[in-house]
C-alpha cells in the first residue's frame, strides 16, 4: 500500500510523505503515534515515492528515514536520536555506502569457525614488538612509568600520535571534567603516563598500535577511511559517556569503540567471499548486517573480536565490551558493553563514517537506561562529540 496523504507525528516532529510505500517498520510507527486511521492506496495504482514526495526516494532524508525506520517511536530517546539524525542527514549522506561490496559475489565456500579465522593469519598470531613490548608492560604490576614511556618511544609513529591526542582539545575538555588537566602541553611520554595512568596509556597505545595491521584490505571490500571515521566516533562518544558516568579508567572506552567492530575487518581480510555476501544479502534484505552475519557464518563480528581480543591478552574488561556490544545484557560487566553499545547507535545516527551496517544499531532499551541518557543530554553529547571529531580523525590519517 501506498500513502495517499502526508501524516505527521503528534509533536509535529516527524512526518511520513504522501507517496510512501508502506512497510511494516512504516506501520510501527504510525502504532508508536497511536493513528489509527490512514489513508491509503494500492501500490500498482499509485505513482511512485519519487515523483509525489517532498523528500524523493534517492535524498539524503529519505535515506536516513529508511537507516532509522526500525527504531521505537514510542520511546523518548530513539526519537530524539532519530531528530538529531535527520537534522544531519545531508551531511552524512555522503559517509553511507550506496551498493553492496564489490568482493565476495562469486559464491561462498566452507566456512571456517572463528578459531580457524584467527589462526590462519600470521599477522594476526605475529604482532608488532611494540604491541608485544607493551603488553608485558600491562601485566607487569611493578613496571615503572620510564619503562613505559621507554617502550612506548620506539614506535615513533605511535608516540607522536599518542602525544597529539593527549594534547587534543578534547582530551583538555574530558581532563578538565576529571580535574586532571595539566598546566601547560604535554611534550614527553613520561608525563602523558604520569598524566593518564600507566594502564591507561598503555591501553591506548595499544589499541592505537592495532590499526596498520588491517590497512591492505581491498578497496572493493569496504572503504577503511569511512570505517575507522566510525570507530573513531564510537570511541570518542564511548568516552564521553564514561567520563558523564565518572568511570576512573574512560581511555579504555575510547579503546573500545576504535576496536568494537575489529571483528568486521578480520572476516574481509580472512574470509572476504563471506563477508561480502553477508553484506550483499543485509542490503538486500533491509536487515542489520550483525543478523545476517549470525546467519551466514554462524557468528557475528563482536563475537569474532572479542576473541580476537582474548588472543591477544587485552584487559578483559575491553575484551568484553568488544565482544558483548550488540548484547550488553550478556556480559559479565553489562554497563561496559552498554555504554559501547549506545555509542555505536550515537555515532551511527549523527556522525559520519561506516563500518559496513548500513542501518543505524538497534535500539536497546536496557543499555540506554544503564549509561542514565535522557533525551536533552543528546544535543550536548552529540555537539561535544562532533567538535573534536574530525581533528582526532586527522590524527589517525
Amino acid at each position: 500500500m501506498v500513502l495517499a496523504a502526508e501524516i505527521e507525528s503528534p509533536d509535529g516532529r516527524y512526518r511520513l510523505p504522501a507517496g510512501t510505500v508502506l512497510a511494516e517498520s512504516h506501520l510501527k510507527w504510525l502504532r508508536g503515534w497511536r493513528i489509527r486511521d490512514i489513508e491509503a492506496t494500492d501500490e500498482s495504482a499509485a505513482k511512485t515515492t519519487a515523483e509525489t514526495s517532498a523528500e524523493p526516494a534517492g535524498s539524503p532524508e529519505e535515506a536516513a528515514r529508511r537507516r532509522l525506520a526500525h527504531l521505537p517511536a514510542d520511546a523518548p530517546l530513539a526519537a530524539a536520536l532519530a531528530e538529531l539524525a535527520l537534522a544531519r542527514a545531508e551531511a552524512l549522506a555522503a559517509s553511507r555506502p550506496t551498493r553492496p561490496p564489490a568482493c565476495g559475489r562469486e559464491g561462498i565456500d566452507k566456512i571456517p569457525s572463528p578459531e580457524a579465522i584467527l589462526a590462519s593469519d600470521p599477522v594476526l598470531v605475529s604482532l608488532p614488538e611494540v604491541f608485544m613490548r607493551i603488553r608485558e608492560v600491562l601485566s607487569d604490576p611493578g613496571s615503572t612509568v620510564e619503562e613505559a614511556a621507554a617502550v612506548i618511544s620506539k614506535d615513533p609513529s605511535l608516540t607522536a600520535k599518542l602525544l597529539k591526542l593527549v594534547n587534543s582539545a578534547f582530551y583538555a575538555r574530558t581532563l578538565r571534567v576529571s580535574g586532571g588537566l595539566p598546566p601547560g602541553p604535554v611534550d614527553t611520554l613520561s608525563r602523558a603516563v604520569m598524566l593518564l595512568g600507566l594502564n591507561q596509556l598503555s591501553t591506548l597505545a595499544m589499541g592505537v598500535s592495532v590499526m596498520p595491521l588491517f590497512k591492505d584490505i581491498p578497496a572493493g571490500c569496504i572503504d577503511m577511511r569511512q570505517f575507522w571515521r566510525h570507530s573513531i566516533g564510537v570511541g570518542l562518544v564511548a568516552k564521553l559517556l564514561a567520563v558523564r558516568l565518572n568511570d576512573p579508567s574512560p581511555e579504555r572506552f575510547f579503546v573500545a569503540g576504535l576496536l568494537h567492530d575489529i571483528g568486521r575487518l578480520v572476516l574481509f581480510k580472512q574470509t572476504p567471499e563471506a563477508a561480502g555476501a553477508a553484506m550483499a544479502a543485509a542490503a538486500a534484505s533491509g536487515k542489520h548486517l550483525v543478523v545476517v552475519e549470525r546467519e551466514i557464518l554462524g557468528f557475528d563480528h563482536a563475537e569474532l573480536g572479542g576473541m580476537l581480543l582474548r588472543k591477544w591478552r587485552f584487559p578483559e574488561s575491553l575484551e568484553q565490551a568488544v565482544w558483548r556490544h550488540h548484547a550488553p545484557a550478556t556480559a559479565e560487566a553489562p554497563l561496559e558493553a552498554a555504554i559501547v553499545c549506545v555509542a555505536d547507535a550515537v555515532a551511527g545516527a549523527t556522525l559520519p563514517g561506516c563500518s559496513g551496517e548500513r542501518l543505524v544499531p538497534r535500539y536497546d532499551h536496557a543499555a540506554w537506561e544503564a549509561v542514565r541518557l535522557t533525551p536533552a543530554d543528546l544535543p550536548e553529547l552529540v555537539e561535544t562529540a562532533e567538535a573534536h571529531f574530525e581533528v582526532i580523525c586527522a590524527m589517525f590519517a
